[in-house]
């Protein structure tokens, strides 16, 4: 049976992906949301930023939801966990820490590509209409997962909110290279460690970070789902809180290197988009944090025009779906109704 505001069911899938180059079989952990008995509407796809998880869109899917036509033309949605993220860490950190400890390296941006790719070619994907929507450092691993040799099916639309996308001519002056700089070394220098997640809830409010302009469901989630619980071997404490994905493998995941895509691969995955259905749309913060004008124009440019639509998020900076979620959910409904309404462009099957 169909339910008008569904909760989400928690579902973990078996991915044949690969980490560097060796193939490995990892677990993703998602929120599935049956919305409709529209057998023919589309399925919304989400993935989280560096650093973050996939209940942090909680509260945009609800204000979504809110809306009747929203609900009238959405199948069911997914939202997923990377693989050194979230509860999906968690399952996964045997694989991770083996690999570190035989010198292989952490995930990276490729490994989310390879991850995503295998998320989208799943049998609980067949026959979907797939509409993704990527945040920030996600935004990467669509554009990847599109122009790979072997490409994944191509989703109908993708909505890139605050995407940090690169490309080889990126001056070291340009804010994004001196911030992934920052992020880069800031990331490795950050306190990990809390006695229980009361002590990292009063770290969190009470320090200068980001957490400040939070919407305080999603900080309410993210210490409960960006953190876990783990055994002080050889310490004196019993356990500690600590992020589920490890500082080690955050840092590199903010180098530019992770985000740098030539122009012309974005510009196949516009075209790509467009061709399979209604294209791709932006949305952008309002406090140009991280990307500024400039910024937005490379990125428009390097799409080779192809963009259907933008929209800017009042009060918002850099993590939109953090700070804004219900106007983050506003400007999801208002694209889906030109989805909707573009539909004559056809509609493609995954």
């Amino acid at each position: 049976m169909c339910q008008l505001s569904p909760a989400p069911e928690r579902r973990v899938l078996s991915l044949h992906s690969t980490l560097g180059t060796d193939p490995v079989d990892l677990k993703c952990c998602t929120l599935y949301y049956p919305v409709s008995c529209n057998k023919d509407g589309i399925t919304l796809v989400f993935s989280h930023g560096l650093a973050g998880h996939k209940e942090q869109y909680d509260p945009t899917i609800s204000r979504l939801l809110s809306h009747h036509q929203a609900r009238a033309i959405v199948r069911d949605i997914w939202v997923i966990d990377f693989p050194n993220h979230g509860e999906s860490a968690i399952l996964n950190r045997p694989t991770l820490d083996a690999r570190k400890a035989a010198g292989k390296g952490v995930c990276t941006t490729a490994d989310f590509e390879s991850y995503l790719r295998a998320f989208l070619s799943s049998p609980s994907l067949k026959n979907s209409s797939v509409v993704g929507i990527a945040h920030s450092g996600s935004c990467t691993a669509w554009v990847l997962a599109l122009t790979f040799t072997h490409p994944c099916p191509t989703p109908v639309a993708i909505i890139l909110v605050e995407p940090t996308l690169m490309f080889p001519s990126l001056s070291p002056t340009d804010p994004r290279s001196i911030h992934g700089a920052a992020n880069v070394r800031g990331s490795l220098t950050k306190r990990d460690r809390w006695p229980n997640r009361e002590a990292l809830e009063k770290w969190l409010i009470g320090g200068k970070g980001v957490w400040r302009k939070w919407d305080k469901r999603v900080l309410s989630s993210y210490i409960r789902y960006g953190f876990e619980e783990v055994d002080d071997l050889g310490g004196a404490a019993k356990s500690y809180v600590t992020p589920t994905l490890r500082k080690d493998e955050e840092s590199p995941l903010y180098a530019c290197l992770s985000h740098t895509v030539e122009p012309e691969s974005l510009s196949r995955a516009c075209r790509a988009v467009g061709d399979a259905g209604n294209g791709v749309h932006i949305v952008w913060a309002e406090f140009q944090e991280f990307i500024t004008q400039v910024a937005r124009e490379d990125i428009l440019e390097a799409a080779g025009h192809r963009v259907v639509s933008q929209r800017i998020v009042t009060g918002a900076g850099h993590l939109i779906p953090q700070e804004k979620p219900d106007a983050l959910g506003e400007a999801l409904v208002e694209i889906l109704g030109e989805i909707l309404h573009g539909s004559g462009k056809g509609k493609a099957k995954m």
